[in-house]
C-alpha cells in the first residue's frame, strides 16, 4: 500500500511539472558590471531593481509583492529585475526551486561578484550591501528603499510616484 501511494505521488507530481513547464528566467553574472547598464536606462519606463538572498527571510517574503506588481502592471511600461547575490554554488539547490515554488516570471539575475564594496557603491554609495535593497527609478529620478516593503499597497505608493 506504501509503494502504491509513493508511485501515484511521484507520478502525480511529475505529471504537475511537466504541464506547467515552468522554467525560471535566471542568467548568473559573474561580474556587476554586465548589468550595469539596468540602472541606466534613460527612457519612460519604470524600472525596479530588487536585490535579494535567499538566506534573508524578509526578501523571500517580498519577493511576491514584487510578481503581483509585474502582473497589475502588465500594461504600464514597468520592468522588474531580480538580482539575487547568494554565494556561489547555491543557484541549483536554493535559488531554482525557490523560483519554482512561487513561478517567479521577472527576470532574474545571480550575482556572483565578490567585490561587493565596490558594486554596491556603483548602485548607491550610501548602500552597504544590508538586503533587502531596491531600487526604483525613471529617467534621472531614483530612489532606495532598505528593508522589505510591508505590502502590495506601500510598493504601489512609491511607483505611482514614476508613473505619473
Amino acid at each position: 500500500m506504501k509503494y502504491l501511494i509513493l508511485v501515484t505521488l511521484f507520478v502525480l507530481f511529475g505529471v504537475y511539472s511537466c504541464q506547467t513547464g515552468y522554467k525560471p528566467d535566471i542568467t548568473t553574472i559573474k561580474d556587476f558590471d554586465t548589468i550595469e547598464h539596468l540602472f541606466n536606462s534613460n527612457n519612460d519606463s519604470v524600472y525596479i531593481i530588487n536585490f535579494w538572498a535567499t538566506t534573508c527571510p524578509p526578501c523571500l517574503k517580498e519577493i511576491p509583492l514584487f510578481e503581483e506588481t509585474s502582473k497589475t502592471h502588465h500594461d504600464d511600461k514597468l520592468k522588474v529585475y531580480l538580482v539575487n547575490i547568494d554565494e556561489k554554488g547555491r543557484s541549483e539547490k536554493h535559488i531554482i526551486p525557490f523560483l519554482k515554488r512561487l513561478m517567479v516570471r521577472n527576470r532574474v539575475f545571480a550575482l556572483i561578484d565578490d567585490d561587493m564594496s565596490t558594486w554596491t557603491a556603483k548602485v548607491n554609495p550610501e548602500w552597504y550591501g544590508a538586503l533587502p535593497y531596491t531600487v526604483i527609478y525613471k529617467g534621472d529620478k531614483k530612489k532606495y528603499y532598505f528593508g522589505a516593503f510591508k505590502d502590495e499597497n506601500e510598493l504601489e505608493k512609491e511607483i505611482q510616484l514614476f508613473l505619473k
